[in-house]
C-alpha cells in the first residue's frame, strides 16, 4: 500500500471532506482508513497548509507532450508560512513518474488565513500521451544514501486531465444548456454568467459569432472580472474566440453587466458547442528571453449551441403595434443611452431618391433629458429588417452633442432601401455599435408600421413642423439680359405661410427643408428652389415673394403645377417626399 500521509487528518477535516465533495476519490490514511476526497477541493499537505488542485493539463504538441499543474494552497493558520520543498510529480496510469518544475514566478510563502496559486509544469519528448492519474508532493531526504522518498500526498487527477484546445469537456456536471447560469469552477469568483444573445457578424467578408453574456455579482463586495476565454467547437475543428468590450472590468455588489466574446469562424461552419477555458503560464526558471513564458489553457466548461426555437426567440420581431411617440423599451443594461434619457419614434416615411434605383426609409427618433443636467446625445446605430432582410441606417443631422436638460432633440436615420417589395411594416432595431464594436449588439427593438399620409394642399406635416398654406399664386417675367442680348424668363411665386413647431424639440438647422418645384403639363421640372425650416434663414410667417430663375427654358409655359416637398440630404443623395401638388 501506498503511504499517502505522514500525518493524519484530524477528524474535522475528514467530516468536512466527508460531507462537501460531490466528485470524489478514495484514499487512506495511515491507519488506513478508507477516506472520501474530492482533489478539486482543500486536503491537508500539513499542519498548516491545504491544497488544491485546479487544472491538470496533458497536452501532445509538435515538440512532445507538456505537462501543468495548477494548484492552491491555502494557510489555514495566523502566521505566514513557507511553501514546502517537496517535489511535484505527475503519475502517469502506466506507472511512469514525471518531475514538474516550479514556476519562476512561484511565490514561496503563504500570507496568513490567504491562499496563492501554483504552477508546475514539464515538456516530455515523447511521441504519444500521457495520462496522468495522480499527482505526488514526495518528500526528498538526500542528506542521507541511499537518499529517502516520502509522499507526502497522493492526489488523483485522471478527472481533471485537459487534453487541450482539441478537447471536448467530458464532465456531464460541466456541460451547460444556453441559457443557464453558471459559475467557472477553478476561479474563487463568486460571479456567475449567463449566455443572453448569439449573433453573427462579419469582419473581412468572413462571420463572426458574438456570444452577449451576462455577468451578475451575487456577493457582497466588489469582484474583478475574471480572464477567460471562450472558443468555438464544430465537428472537426476549434475557433478560438477573444473578449470583444474592455469597458466592463469589475462588478459591484448586486451589479449586472454584459460582457462580449467575439468567434471568428470559416464560411459555412456549423458550430457545436463553446468551451469556456482559463488561462495559465509557466515561467522558465533562470530565463530572461521572451520565450520563457509558456502559456497555456486548460477547459472549464462546455455551452451548448442555442436551439433553434431560442435562436428564433432572439430574433423574434415585435408586433407592429407600438405607438409613435411613446417611449420605446429598451434593455436597462445597454451602455449607449443614459438612463436619464427616453427615445420615442415619431415617423418611419419612405422617400424618393428621383433618378435612383433605390428609395430611401427615413425613420426620425426623439431623445428626451429627464434629468436636471445636460446629457449627451446617444451614439448608437439602428437596423430596419423587413421581408427577411436587414437594412443598415445612417445618422443624420446630428451636429448637436448635448441634450440640455428637460429637452428634447430630434434626428433622423436613412436607410437604403429596394424598389421593389416596398413593405408596409419593419422592426427597427437600436443597435449598440461602441461597446464590442466592430461588433454589434440589439438592445432595443420595436415594430414599426410605414406613415403613409395622403397629399394635402392646405396642411404640410415635416416633423416637428407644420406648415398652413392659406393661399397662393404664380406670376412670370420677361427680361432682356442687356449684355446676352438674350430673354430670360422668371416666374414669381407669392404664397402665404403659417409655420409652427408641433412639438417643443430641439433640432438642427440641416434637419430637413421644403422643396418648392414647378412642373409643366407633361411633368418636366421647369424651376425649384428649397427653403429652410430652421436656423438663421428659415422660412418666415405670412405673405412671402419666391423668385424661380432657374428656368432653363426659352419660353413661359402655362399651366404650371406646384409641388412642395419635404427633403432631407442622406449620404446617399437628397431624399424626398411629395405632400402637396396644386394646378395652376
Amino acid at each position: 500500500m501506498k503511504k499517502y500521509m505522514k500525518k493524519t487528518l484530524s477528524a474535522a477535516v475528514i467530516a468536512s471532506l466527508l460531507l462537501s465533495f460531490p466528485y470524489s476519490a478514495a484514499w487512506a490514511d495511515d491507519a488506513g482508513t478508507a477516506v472520501v476526497v474530492d482533489n478539486r477541493y482543500p486536503v491537508v499537505l500539513s499542519d498548516a497548509l491545504q491544497v488544491k488542485v485546479t487544472g491538470m493539463l496533458s497536452e501532445h504538441t509538435l515538440d512532445g507532450t507538456r505537462l501543468a499543474a495548477t494548484v492552491k494552497m491555502y494557510n489555514v493558520t495566523g502566521d505566514t508560512v513557507r511553501v514546502p520543498d517537496y517535489e511535484v510529480r505527475a503519475l502517469a496510469a502506466n506507472g511512469a513518474k514525471y518531475t514538474l518544475r516550479g514556476s519562476a514566478d512561484n511565490v514561496v510563502n503563504v500570507p496568513p488565513m490567504s491562499s496563492i496559486e501554483l504552477i508546475y509544469y514539464a515538456q516530455i519528448d515523447i511521441g504519444g500521451e500521457v495520462a496522468p492519474a495522480d499527482l505526488l508532493w514526495i518528500d526528498v531526504n538526500k542528506d542521507v544514501y541511499p537518499k529517502v522518498e516520502t509522499t507526502m500526498l497522493d492526489l488523483p487527477v485522471a478527472n481533471l486531465v485537459w487534453h487541450g484546445d482539441s478537447s471536448w469537456v467530458s464532465d456531464a456536471s460541466a456541460i451547460k444548456a444556453w441559457g443557464e447560469t453558471f459559475t467557472i469552477p477553478s476561479l474563487d469568483s463568486p460571479l456567475t454568467y449567463t449566455p443572453v444573445s448569439l449573433t453573427t457578424d462579419y469582419k473581412s467578408q468572413n462571420p463572426v459569432k458574438v456570444m452577449k453574456l451576462l455577468a451578475e455579482n451575487p456577493g457582497g463586495k466588489s469582484e474583478k472580472i475574471p480572464n477567460f476565454s471562450i472558443n468555438g467547437r464544430s465537428a472537426s475543428q476549434v475557433f478560438k474566440g477573444t473578449r470583444a468590450d474592455q469597458t466592463v472590468t469589475a462588478l459591484d455588489p448586486g451589479e449586472k453587466k454584459y460582457i462580449y466574446y467575439a468567434i471568428p469562424t470559416d464560411l459555412d461552419t456549423e458550430l457545436q458547442s463553446f468551451t469556456i477555458s482559463t488561462p495559465h503560464s509557466f515561467k522558465i526558471p533562470n530565463r530572461t528571453d521572451a520565450a520563457a513564458q509558456i502559456s497555456y489553457s486548460i477547459g472549464r466548461l462546455s455551452v451548448s449551441m442555442p436551439t433553434t426555437s431560442q435562436l428564433q426567440a432572439q430574433e423574434a420581431t415585435p408586433p407592429t403595434s407600438y405607438t409613435v411617440e411613446t417611449v420605446v423599451p429598451i434593455d436597462p443594461l445597454n451602455t449607449a443611452i443614459n438612463p436619464n434619457i427616453s427615445v420615442s419614434v415619431v415617423d418611419l416615411q419612405l422617400y424618393e431618391n428621383k433618378g435612383m434605383g433605390y428609395q430611401t426609409g427615413l425613420v426620425k427618433l426623439r431623445f428626451k433629458n429627464r434629468s436636471d443636467k445636460p446629457l449627451p446625445v446617444p451614439q448608437f446605430a439602428a437596423e430596419l429588417v423587413g421581408g427577411g432582410f436587414t437594412y443598415a441606417g445612417t445618422r443624420l443631422n446630428a451636429a448637436a452633442t448635448m441634450v440640455a436638460p428637460d429637452t428634447d432633440y430630434a434626428l433622423a436615420y436613412s436607410f437604403v432601401l429596394p424598389l421593389d417589395g416596398v413593405k408596409d411594416a419593419y422592426t427597427l432595431r437600436l443597435v449598440d455599435d461602441k461597446t464590442a464594436a466592430p461588433y454589434r449588439s440589439t438592445f432595443g427593438q420595436v415594430g414599426l408600421a410605414v406613415n403613409k399620409p395622403r397629399l394635402d394642399n392646405a396642411k404640410l406635416l415635416m416633423y416637428p413642423f407644420e406648415v398652413s398654406i392659406k393661399d397662393w399664386s404664380l406670376s412670370n417675367n420677361v427680361n432682356l439680359n442687356q449684355t446676352t442680348r438674350q430673354y430670360e424668363y422668371m416666374y414669381r411665386l407669392k404664397i402665404t405661410f403659417d409655420l409652427k413647431s408641433v412639438d417643443p424639440v430641439f433640432v438642427d438647422s440641416n434637419y430637413n427643408k421644403l422643396l418648392i418645384e414647378l412642373e409643366n403639363k407633361v411633368g418636366r421640372k421647369v424651376a425649384s428652389t428649397t427653403v429652410s425650416l430652421n436656423g438663421d434663414n428659415r422660412m418666415i410667417n405670412g405673405e412671402q415673394l419666391i423668385n424661380f430663375y432657374d428656368t432653363g427654358s426659352d419660353q413661359l409655359e402655362y399651366p404650371l403645377v406646384l409641388k412642395l416637398y419635404e427633403t432631407i440630404d442622406t449620404p446617399s443623395g437628397p431624399a424626398r417626399r411629395l405632400m402637396a401638388s396644386m394646378q395652376q
